[in-house]
């Protein structure tokens, strides 16, 4: 099965004549130190790209890894996170078959994320939702694994630098944009991708001015196949003599969504004088995500109280072959539901910012920056449940995907189900912050030091969230009540494309989603419900911040045996003042008088106001010793910090009824600090070509573990609630290997072949424990690779690019004792081929081919060991074609 995938993938590689778009030269080198020589790059596509991204790397003040674009549309993601995947030591999530809002650099999702060197976040959130800004905005990413004291505080695994352009970026003025459609295979759609750059500059009387307007917009509509096996449970009901663990049930769901997304940007700069320039600029995104869940979910698990339901068929079990897991078994009267959701997410961010330069010709300049950041992110999530049961339940966990099947009902026959819950919880999210930032450079003419450096920033960051709960039961259950909000699931192949041998129920009638977006209060008054959605006071949580930060730096410059050392050494001191509001639940211990069970209940709330202080400095040492003009080496040592976000702050809780679970959060919460050393040893070879070679240690100095609270009654429904620690040490290591190169030695066209190839190995150690032993980090594998296959020459620019990443544990479950301890559940390591062609029919017009998850990966998890099944998933494979100009 697997080679017939690779002989179809391939197929389709050399189908669409795939490989990469032209990544091309960044134009904001002066901000890098890139010496002049190493700008002047004539070329441009694939090879001015690796050039200039080259450049950056070798003259960098630390370790940076970087991806430029020369013109808007050039990046061969949609988005930020995407687009990052390509970077050596960065390991990305998906996300409906995109790269998720959040990464790691070195094993670590604790990320600074700043847009043009200020603080980026969404919502709440401590971060930036990396999916949010299309990828045709940015002229270059810049990714630092080792800090330096003027960095912004805040990455325990590193800083992301998000740049847009400005219009001294561009020499004259500029006409440039792109304009394609986007097709989704499962979802069988057509979408349009567009963008735009405008640029120009004026001389004028009081000297020259440039405006630059830049806007994208993406829509992409996506299917996703989300197929869950229940957790294992063993049973000694179901082989007579046999202790079998078997899954608690089946749950197929099927996602249908659209996503927009919207970018603008905007930049005013006025060169008032030789020596004086002044800017003013915007950026907004908009990212807007409706979506459809309809599924089936069975549940399988004897219930005391039940006894005439999920009964075991007897005789028909098996379990696979040398172990004591299910392989089929059958269960009578099995209880089910027919699930229908609505998923809405709307992210919306906002920034502000005016600033300036001045320098003399003494050596001395002075920069400022002041800016204004506005978010707003909203989760509205919606559920109305059909209920029935089913004279029999088969399971399979033999074929190719664990699959189901359901005999005796009718599923389309409304007279088979009852109304079941009604669910509807919105998340509001509200952040702004003011911050502004002075810096002073002064260059010194010979000597050890070259350059002292001191600079302050203030920043006063807010954070409100308001939490809407409604989970209620039907007074009156009769479907017929809400039969005109009831609609056939509209997928009738769920698996069938890349799954062979499987059975699952394929048409069945569920909840319009749309219905619960528009006609909600209809079906709660329908079901004869008057309880009203609202805003839950645990839930409510209002946190304000001022940071106060000042840093000094050298850079110095001296030789030993005659071997030029260069770098700088630095400190940052940050003094922290924050105010956090809410409430916490109040609770009085209950006991059962028969079954002596302890029950925590609540009783009423009581306000919380904390006021943490704290001060923290961050000094940091980076050195550069180079060999020889090819071969230098990189040392560095520092202290990085990261905070806690700020759902893990509020003391309020979030509750999920129909889970009967509940987090909240802690207020009392310390940031978390690493010591970490690097070393980098790099070669370049030509101005496209290097090898480099990187070691890292990360000592974290405390860890967040979960605690969990069981049998919390509030409002009379039972739950089990989770809250973060502060917990014991642990570590981060790894290394990192990649290189890069044309084969220019090669005769004719051949020349236009080149290789990108990178690889990291991380290895991490947790205080959290699992059965004794403690855990790695989740989300984190152990080893990743990229490859790219290049070529570029007669006005033909082409990739190949493969992601590979290797399992990692993706969490917990509590399981059963004795015969199922409490163990890992492991992401199978997985592999994700894009590809991508780009012909220039002219100076000013470019045709393109893009082609994404090529491979049609399913992505695997599964409990303990692979025959505990968890869930399996597939993505639409993407097409896109169409044009880049740029006059």
């Amino acid at each position: 099965m697997k080679a017939k995938t690779l002989l179809r993938a391939s197929a389709w590689t050399l189908a669409l004549a795939i490989a990469a778009p032209a990544w091309a030269q960044a134009q904001d080198a002066a901000a890098t130190d890139v010496p002049e020589a190493e700008q002047e790059i004539v070329v441009t596509g694939i090879r001015a790209s690796l050039s200039s991204a080259q450049s950056l790397k070798r003259n960098a003040d630390t370790v940076v890894d970087s991806i430029v674009a020369e013109d808007i549309g050039k990046l061969p993601d949609v988005n930020v996170s995407e687009a990052l995947q390509r970077i050596t030591g960065i390991q990305v999530q998906r996300d409906v078959g995109e790269g998720a809002g959040r990464v790691q650099i070195r094993g670590l999702g604790s990320v600074e994320t700043t847009i043009n060197g200020r603080d980026a976040f969404t919502g709440v959130d401590r971060t930036f939702n990396l999916q949010n800004l299309p990828a045709e905005l940015l002229s270059r990413l810049d990714v630092y694994k080792a800090p330096t004291a003027n960095l912004l505080e805040g990455g325990l695994g590193g800083t992301i630098d998000i740049r847009t352009r400005r219009p001294f970026d561009f020499p004259n003025s500029v006409v440039t944009g792109s304009a394609r459609a986007r097709y989704a295979d499962l979802a069988k759609k057509w979408d349009p991708m567009v963008s735009i750059l405008m640029s120009d500059r004026y001389d004028s009387p009081i000297g020259e001015i440039g405006l630059l307007v830049a806007a994208a917009y993406q829509q992409r509509s996506y299917r996703q196949d989300f197929n869950i096996t229940g957790a294992p449970v063993p049973r000694t009901d179901l082989i007579a003599g046999q202790t079998v663990n078997s899954p608690n049930g089946s749950y197929k769901v099927q996602v249908l969504g659209q996503r927009r997304r919207v970018g603008l940007n905007a930049a005013l700069q006025w060169q008032a004088a030789p020596n004086l320039m002044f800017y003013l600029e915007g950026q907004y995104s908009r990212f807007r995500t409706e979506q459809d869940q309809n599924g089936l979910l069975i549940q399988s698990n004897r219930n005391a109280n039940q006894p005439t339901l999920r009964v075991p068929v007897a005789g028909s079990f098996t379990t696979i072959e040398g172990t004591n897991n299910l392989a089929t078994g059958s269960f009578a009267n099995q209880p089910f539901s027919l699930i229908g959701v609505s998923r809405d997410l709307l992210d919306e961010n906002q920034t502000y910012a005016f600033g300036g330069e001045w320098h003399n010709d003494s050596g001395l300049k002075v920069s400022f920056d002041l800016s204004y950041d506005k978010s707003y992110s909203e989760l509205d999530y919606r559920e109305l449940d059909l209920l029935g049961v089913a004279p029999r339940y088969n399971q399979d966990t033999t074929t190719d995907v664990p699959s189901f099947s359901l005999d005796g009902v009718d599923l389309n026959n409304l007279a088979n189900f009852t109304a079941g819950p009604l669910t509807q919880n919105v998340n509001q999210s509200y952040g702004k912050q003011y911050a502004g930032r002075l810096d002073v450079t002064y260059d010194l003419p010979g000597g050890f030091l070259s350059q002292i450096a001191v600079g302050a920033r203030y920043a006063d960051r807010s954070a409100i969230f308001y939490p809407t709960r409604f989970f209620q039961n039907p007074v009156s259950n009769n479907v017929s009540n809400v039969s005109q909000f009831l609609i056939q699931n509209p997928v009738d192949d769920f698996f069938q494309s890349s799954a062979s041998g499987v059975s699952f129920p394929q048409s069945f009638q569920i909840a319009d989603p749309d219905a619960l977006r528009g006609n909600f209060e209809t079906i709660r008054t329908a079901l004869g419900i008057t309880a009203l959605p609202a805003i839950t006071p645990l839930g409510i949580f209002d946190i304000s911040e001022k940071t106060l930060a000042g840093y000094a730096m050298a850079k110095y410059q001296f030789e030993i045996g005659g071997i030029p050392i260069d770098g700088n050494v630095g400190v940052r001191v940050i003094k922290f003042r924050g105010t956090l509001t809410g409430n916490t639940a109040t609770f009085i211990s209950v006991t059962n008088p028969v079954t002596g069970v302890v029950t925590r209940t609540q009783n009423g709330f009581a306000p919380i106001n904390e006021e943490p202080r704290r001060t923290d400095v961050l000094p940091s040492f980076n050195l550069r010793a180079r060999f020889t003009d090819e071969l230098q080496l990189r040392l560095g040592a520092s202290r990085v910090l990261t905070r806690p976000g700020f759902s893990s702050l509020t003391p309020s809780l979030t509750l999920v009824p129909a889970q009967g679970a509940g987090s909240g959060g802690n207020p009392f919460l310390k940031p978390f600090t690493a010591n970490q050393v690097d070393a980098s040893l790099e070669y370049y070879f030509s101005k496209t070509g290097s090898v480099s070679l990187a070691g890292f240690y990360k000592w974290v100095n405390a860890f967040t573990s979960t605690t969990i609270e069981t049998n919390v009654d509030i409002g009379g429904i039972l739950y089990n609630i989770t809250r973060p620690i502060n917990s014991g040490k642990g570590f981060v290591r790894g290394l990192e290997v990649g290189g890069q190169t044309f084969f220019d030695f090669l005769p004719g066209a051949l020349d236009g072949f080149g290789v990108q190839a990178n690889y990291t190995f991380v290895d991490s150690e947790t205080p959290t424990l699992l059965n004794g032993a403690p855990t790695p980090l989740g989300s984190l594998s152990k080893h990743s690779y990229n490859v790219s296959a290049l070529y570029e020459k007669f006005g033909l620019s082409a990739r190949v690019a493969y992601n590979w990443r290797s399992k990692f544990l993706e969490g917990t479950f509590a399981g059963t004792p004795p015969a199922i301890p409490a163990g890992p559940i492991y992401r199978k390591g997985y592999g994700w081929l894009d590809a991508s062609i780009n012909y220039d029919i002219s100076d000013n017009v470019t045709v393109t081919f893009e082609g994404s998850n090529l491979l049609r990966t399913r992505r695997e998890s599964y409990y303990t060991t692979p025959t505990l099944f968890n869930d399996q998933t597939v993505d639409d494979r993407q097409f896109m074609m169409g044009f880049r100009f740029k006059f």
